[in-house]
């Protein structure tokens, strides 16, 4: 077996409890981007499961990191939002951040896009650009607030992180499973569910 098969069978394992290996690769290799790239993404969903029994904060930067791997735009960050704006199911836009809109209580759901700039902010930039951010559940720190700051206005935000990498675990995995079923659509409907 040569090592593209053997990578390939094991970014394949995320996937073969909903496709056979042979559909997996008909669909990776129809996809509109460099396959590696997919496959680099999956492999990184795959370690951040892993880290997750020992630290949160690294699997869900391991999570951002898979979005950008796809490189389908020409920033991190742009990268990021496009993944997921293109691929996230529509069940899964209800994120477990609460944000104030206005400034001022009451706290609501943080709508998609502004739970996505969070999420990129705190865990991509601010942990691993910054070194701060550091969010230790181990501390018994239930539930962080943080100010964010997005095109000149300052949001507070609420999430505990626990419930934040769960939901953003199976978003990653999801969102990576829609872009292998719509390989031969382009570009892919911004909003479906499976």
């Amino acid at each position: 077996m040569s090592n593209e098969d053997t990578v390939l069978k094991e970014a394949y394992s995320s996937f073969k409890q909903r496709l056979s290996f042979d559909d997996f690769q008909s669909k990776i290799n129809s996809l509109t981007i460099d396959k590696w790239n997919f496959v680099r993404a999956t492999l990184l969903y795959q370690q951040s499961l892993k880290c997750k029994e020992c630290n949160l904060n690294v699997a869900m930067v391991l999570l951002c990191s898979c979005a950008e791997a796809m490189q389908l735009e020409e920033t991190a960050e742009k990268r990021f939002k496009e993944f997921y704006e293109r691929y996230c199911p529509s069940r899964l836009r209800n994120p477990p951040i609460e944000y104030m809109p206005n400034g001022k209580p009451p706290m609501v759901t943080a709508p998609f896009d502004i739970a996505l700039h969070c999420i990129y902010k705190l865990f991509r930039c601010f942990f691993v650009h910054e070194g701060i951010k550091h969010l230790r559940p181990e501390d018994n720190i239930d539930v962080l607030y943080d100010k964010i700051k997005i095109e000149d206005k300052i949001y507070t935000v609420k999430l505990y992180l626990p419930e934040i990498t769960n939901w953003f675990e199976k978003t990653t995995f999801e969102s990576l499973f829609a872009m292998l079923q719509l390989t031969r659509i382009y570009p892919p409907p911004k909003f479906f569910d499976f």
